[in-house]
């Protein structure tokens, strides 16, 4: 029994930042079921794999049920329209107007179940003068403000490796939302709406630069040249023997001293927040120390000095790294294609414990039984699959 146990949510989202709010959800125990077309296409635009059947699939669907449903259809919409009737959140990530030309738009659900949570997914919003615009992460990111500030002083803009757009602008904001509109729903009876602008999502990582660059407090912010992104010594990465990197977050000076002690660089405890050339001097003299020796040797030196230091791992360093594991953010889940998928854990835990994730459906593999739990009998269904209305 998760914490979301008897919460029901209906998925029409594809692509990443939908699929993942609903897995925060699945992964809690809510009954999340996924509404696809027939046929749907993979999710995935770099797999070969069998449509929802990719590793990326595999992950992001766990946990959830999978109903085969054409919603172009009036009697799809029908059955869309029964299934509703029992669900507490609905999540789409169409871009706006989609929703309301297939007919499950959030005024046509909650004028019909009040108590509905209607949660949308979008790249600008419902009524941004961009919201018809296609658009994807990179997109997102370069109107929010936060692409520009990415990359090195004096270079271009660089493109991020990991989807913060998508999944904190989107996936997470959403999540929160639904939780809010949840607990809210519990003390009026009452659903809502939700509008989940991924780009306005991903302006909120600016947290500590915009509250200073809108009072006006502060020179303009320069890619490479922030408190946080290269403008000190004391918070930055440096090469080691090996040609692997430590990442450095020694920003009080406390950690700092105990830093330069460990390097025998003493003499440079003034260093921490140095500029210019006496920045590039400190920076000159912390790279030469750890030359010496080997990244994971310095780790073993440093490591119990306790001053904010880390290795920097490979992608298959840290998902194969004992401490991940033993976390149990690498698990083993059931795979539909037989056997276990290897696969991210559940982020946190609750009462000291992670639930333990289960198997991701194959497409339309749970259609009947959810037919049937909403009185169509089999003559019914199988009049809905010559139709092709399911499949």
């Amino acid at each position: 029994m998760g914490m979301l146990s008897g919460m029901r949510v209906l998925d029409l989202s594809m692509r990443l930042p939908g699929p993942f709010c609903t897995l925060m959800l699945a992964d809690h125990g809510a009954d999340v079921i996924l509404v696809t077309p027939p046929g749907q296409e993979s999710m995935n635009p770099f797999t070969g794999e069998p449509p929802g059947l990719s590793a990326y699939e595999r992950y992001l669907n766990r946990g959830k049920r999978s109903l085969s449903l054409n919603l172009k259809l009036p009697a799809g919409r029908e059955v869309f329209m029964r299934l509703a009737a029992t669900a507490d959140v609905v999540v789409e990530g169409f871009r706006p107007g989609v929703a309301a030309r297939l007919g499950v738009d959030s005024e046509t659900l909650r004028t019909a179940f009040p108590s509905l949570i209607y949660c949308s997914i979008s790249g600008y919003g419902q009524d941004d003068p961009r919201a018809r615009l296609a658009g994807h992460d990179i997109d997102y990111l370069a109107w929010s403000g936060v692409l520009g500030l990415n990359g090195v002083s004096g270079g271009a803009p660089v493109p991020l490796p990991v989807q913060a757009g998508d999944i904190f602008g989107g996936s997470m904001m959403a999540v929160t939302a639904i939780l809010m509109a949840l607990f809210a729903r519990q003390r009026t009876g009452s659903g809502a709406t939700l509008d989940v602008p991924m780009t306005d999502g991903a302006m909120t990582l600016l947290a500590l630069q915009a509250p200073h660059q809108l009072a006006g407090d502060g020179p303009q912010p320069s890619r490479g040249e922030m408190p946080l992104s290269g403008a000190f010594p004391c918070y930055d990465l440096y090469r080691c023997g090996d040609g692997g990197y430590l990442a450095v977050g020694a920003l009080e000076p406390v950690f700092w001293g105990r830093l330069m002690e460990a390097l025998n660089l003493t003499e440079l405890a003034w260093g921490q927040f140095a500029t210019g050339e006496d920045g590039l001097l400190v920076r000159e003299s912390v790279t030469s120390a750890l030359a010496a020796r080997s990244r994971d040797n310095w780790m073993e030196i440093l490591g119990p000095v306790d001053c904010c230091v880390a290795p920097v791992l490979s992608l298959d360093e840290a998902l194969n790294h004992p401490i991940a594991r033993s976390r149990g953010m690498i698990v083993n889940v059931p795979s539909p294609l037989g056997g276990h998928d290897r696969q991210l854990g559940v982020p946190f835990l609750c009462d000291g414990a992670r639930p333990t994730p289960s198997a991701a459906p194959r497409m339309g593999q749970h259609s009947d039984g959810i037919l049937q739990s909403l009185g169509y009998d089999a003559a019914a269904i199988q009049v809905l699959r010559h139709d092709e209305v399911t499949g």
